[in-house]
C-alpha cells in the first residue's frame, strides 16, 4: 500500500469513526426525559431515570398532561384529568395534590424551580386560554404569586436560571393570523424582554445546558419546524431552522450535543433525535405506544 493510500485509508476510517460516534449519541436515551404515550390502556406516562435506559412506565394513576421531572429525578409534577396540579414521587410513596381548579382559575404546564422546589404554572382566568398569567406556587405556604401578567396570554414556562422563558401571544384578531413570540423574564430584576421576532407562531421554548441557544417550534415557513436562536450578546437575532420537510415538529428538548423532538406525520408521532452532525434518527417507541405528546427533558 502506498503512503498516499495509507493516509487516505486512515482518514476514511477516522471520518467513519467520528460519524459513527456522532450518530450513536442518538441511541442513548437521556436521563430526565418524560413524555406521554398513547396505548390500548390510554395515555401512559413514561420517564427515563438513568441515561441510556429505555423509557419505563410511571404509574401515576391518571392520564397526565405536561409531566415534568425534577432535576434530582425523584418526583414528577403534572396535571390530571380533573385539572389538578399533582406531585408524585418516582418511588410510588407520594401522591400529593397541590392545586385544585376553580371557577376563577385553572392551571396548566408546570415547571420546577429546581433550587427552591416551587412550581411555575400557567394560570388560566375562568379556565380560558385567551387570558393567562404565569404564577409561582410555593408548596410550603400554599402561596400563589403572579409573576408574568402581560396582556393576552402566556404559555410554556421554561426556567434557565436566572431567566424564565415563555411564549407570549401578541395578536389573534386584526392581524390575519396568530402571532406568538418567545419572551424571557429575569427572575432577579423582574424585567421581561422579547427574544424572537418571527411574525409567526413561535412556541415551546427550551434552552440548552450552556444557555447558548433557545430552541422552539415555529410555523415561520409554513409547517411547524424546530428553530434555534443564539442567546449570546451581540449575536444575530434571526432564527435558523433546524428541521425541515412536510412534517410537524414539536417539543424541542436539547441535551448536550443532541436535540430530541416529536415529529408528527400522517402515520402518527415519532420521537426524533438530531445529532451534532445534523443527522436525524427516529427512536423506537416503547412497545404498544402509537402516539406521543408532551416531551420534556430536565437534565441534572
Amino acid at each position: 500500500m502506498t503512503v498516499f493510500n495509507l493516509r487516505r485509508s486512515v482518514a476514511v476510517t477516522l471520518l467513519w469513526t467520528v460519524s459513527t460516534l456522532l450518530y450513536a449519541n442518538c441511541s442513548q436515551w437521556p436521563a430526565g426525559m418524560t413524555f406521554v404515550g398513547l396505548t390500548e390502556q390510554g395515555w401512559q406516562t413514561y420517564a427515563v431515570l438513568f441515561g441510556s435506559d429505555e423509557p419505563s412506565t410511571i404509574d401515576l394513576k391518571a392520564e397526565t398532561r405536561t409531566p415534568v421531572m425534577t432535576s434530582q429525578q425523584d418526583a414528577i409534577a403534572y396535571l390530571d384529568e380533573a385539572g389538578r396540579v399533582r406531585i408524585a414521587s418516582l418511588d410510588g410513596q407520594r401522591h400529593d395534590s397541590w392545586l385544585e381548579p376553580s371557577a376563577e382559575f385553572a392551571y396548566a404546564q408546570p415547571e420546577w424551580d429546581r433550587e427552591s422546589g416551587d412550581l411555575y404554572l400557567v394560570r388560566l382566568k375562568e379556565g380560558q386560554s385567551v387570558d393567562t398569567d404565569i404564577v409561582r406556587f410555593e408548596p410550603g405556604s400554599q402561596l400563589v404569586t403572579p409573576v408574568i401578567t402581560q396582556r393576552s396570554a402566556q404559555f410554556e414556562p421554561f426556567l434557565a436560571d436566572p431567566w424564565l422563558y415563555y411564549s407570549h401571544v401578541h395578536c389573534v384578531l386584526g392581524c390575519g393570523k396568530i402571532i406568538q413570540e418567545i419572551w424571557r423574564y429575569h427572575t432577579r430584576s423582574g424585567v421581561a424582554e422579547q427574544v424572537t421576532l418571527n411574525n409567526a407562531i413561535s412556541r415551546q421554548p427550551a434552552i440548552d445546558a450552556t444557555h447558548t441557544w433557545v430552541y422552539f417550534s415555529s410555523n415561520a415557513a409554513g409547517h411547524f419546524h424546530i428553530y434555534r436562536q443564539s442567546l449570546n450578546a451581540g449575536a444575530s437575532v434571526s432564527a435558523e431552522p433546524v428541521t425541515e420537510g412536510a412534517v410537524t415538529d414539536l417539543s424541542p428538548a436539547p441535551v448536550d450535543d443532541r436535540l430530541y423532538f416529536i415529529r408528527q406525520q400522517a402515520g402518527g408521532s415519532t420521537l426524533m433525535c438530531r445529532n451534532k452532525a445534523g443527522q436525524l434518527t427516529a427512536l423506537t417507541s416503547p412497545s404498544g405506544v402509537t402516539d406521543i405528546r408532551n416531551l420534556e427533558v430536565r437534565y441534572p
